[in-house]
């Protein structure tokens, strides 16, 4: 029953009985939104330079994929560390919840992509990109991961940590501080080893998008083996905050500090590589403000506001369509690209983003972890 009535939160991934639920972190929740803000703007307004003197911020909104990437490492530590600890952690539990809670919806885009992209399936290996989209595998290929669901080559890239997660959570749990933040300095240089390379040697792409070259970088943005620095460093900060708790006084300042910080880097984007802003440059900076929200502190109380909450989980299905919808609208109506382009299409897209969460995506996760808790008692009152 404990476990069941767990299910209600979808927020909270479904701990093992007899573990506490972890509360809600509900600052980083609505972060989320501000980064998936960021990076829908990032697609809907073209030419970047429309934006004025924020023309370098807004053309670096993909670096949101990687806060993502990181924050997702944190949190997945945060709500399952415990009972990891205890022995209770379970790989395919943990799967099951993963797909449970992303892919009813993503499915849902899946379907909405083929829709909008139909004229791609005249050719085979469309054909074969869009099965590889459905088995979230087209990160892996760089011939698969641009047709039909251009954004959900990231959902790809999360998979594959999903799969690692279990195996690397108790190893990465650090004996003290200071072993943790080196955990995460390493985790940080690893992740720009092979951007590093990119622009030593002077590959095209490096520093802008483009070039005969620019596919060697874009491997580099999409291989999820390359990523996958970004989420560990995330989960050490997890352990970080769960076994070395800081001080208030220090920890009230580290968001402040590094939004700051990471505002000052986005103005100066054009002066530093793509390939690196994108692959875990910022994760000193993005860990400075996840540390700092998960704290109480003035910033955290302002932005767990439940309504900011709310978009904070819709933000993954504002993440999912956002693209669609704009690659539809420019396609069969002509739409613009411009700023106000996106005002009325975020108009329409968030309200649907809400929706979406509250009537699909919540009620098909709790849908499934039911089914799998009730097979579960089964399975175990058979033994």
């Amino acid at each position: 029953m404990e476990a069941m009535e767990n299910i209600t939160d979808p927020r909270t991934p479904v701990p093992a009985k007899g573990v506490p639920r972890a509360p809600v972190l509900k600052a980083l929740t609505s972060l989320r939104f501000f980064a998936a803000m960021h990076v829908a703007l990032f697609h809907l307004v073209r030419p970047f330079s429309l934006w004025g003197p924020l023309a370098p911020v807004m053309s670096a909104g993909y670096v949101g994929v990687s806060f993502f990437f990181i924050l997702s490492g944190f949190i997945l530590t945060y709500s399952h560390a415990a009972e990891y600890e205890r022995g209770k952690g379970n790989a395919t539990t943990f799967w099951v919840a993963r797909f449970a809670r992303i892919y009813p919806l993503y499915l849902l885009s899946m379907l909405f992509a083929g829709y909008t992209g139909f004229h791609y399936f005249r050719r085979p290996i469309h054909i074969i990109a869009y099965v590889a989209d459905l088995l979230m595998i087209q990160s892996w290929s760089v011939r698969m991961v641009n047709f039909f669901h251009i954004t959900a080559w990231s959902l790809s890239v999360e998979m594959f940590f999903y799969l690692v997660f279990p195996f690397v959570l108790l190893r990465l749990r650090p004996d003290t501080r200071v072993k943790g933040c080196l955990a995460v300095c390493g985790f940080w240089l690893l992740a720009m080893v092979s951007p590093l390379a990119c622009v030593l040697l002077k590959l095209d792409g490096s520093w802008r998008e483009g070039g005969p070259q620019a596919i060697q970088v874009f491997r580099v943005h999409r291989l999820p083996a390359l990523l996958l620095p970004e989420f560990l460093a995330g989960v050490s900060l997890g352990w970080i905050f769960l076994s070395f708790p800081l001080r208030p006084r220090l920890a009230k300042y580290l968001a402040p500090v590094g939004v700051l910080a990471f505002t000052a880097a986005l103005f100066l984007s054009w002066h530093l590589p793509n390939v690196m802003i994108g692959n875990g440059l910022f994760i000193p900076l993005f860990s400075l403000i996840i540390l700092g929200l998960s704290d109480r502190n003035w910033l955290s109380k302002a932005l767990s506001a439940s309504w900011l909450v709310l978009l904070g989980e819709a933000s993954f299905a504002l993440y999912l369509f956002h693209f669609l919808f704009n690659d539809w609208t420019m396609d069969r109506f002509g739409a613009s690209s411009g700023l106000g382009a996106a005002v009325w299409k975020l108009a329409i897209v968030i309200p649907a983003s809400v929706a979406l969460h509250v009537f699909v995506e919540r009620p098909a996760r709790r849908v499934i972890l039911e089914r799998w808790s009730r097979r579960q008692a089964v399975h175990g009152a058979a033994h």
